[in-house]
């Protein structure tokens, strides 16, 4: 009864933390999880908060993707056929 009462205040807000992979050409971001999974979704850039570390001492992100730049331009295609970019969540 309790979950009724409180709707979606007890939801998680945010997903991540995730890495930007590419900007599409409608000005919508590709994210990958920490682990190198590719969202299949397009953010809108009102959508990312930035993230800054509270340690400088922290370990840098230099290929989190292992894909080249031909394989995520198809990966592009693919994910475009849900629909134009999801800019207006």
């Amino acid at each position: 009864m309790v979950d009724k009462e409180l709707g979606s205040k007890t939801m998680p807000r945010y997903l991540g933390p995730m890495v930007v992979v590419r900007q599409t050409r409608g000005n919508s971001y590709i994210l990958a999880e920490l682990d190198g999974t590719i969202s299949k979704l397009k953010y809108a850039a009102y959508r990312l908060f930035p993230y800054w570390p509270r340690n400088p001492n922290n370990i840098q992100v230099t290929k989190i993707v292992s894909l080249t730049d031909e394989e995520m331009k198809e990966f592009e295609r693919e994910i475009s056929i849900f629909g134009e970019d999801n800019d207006k969540n």
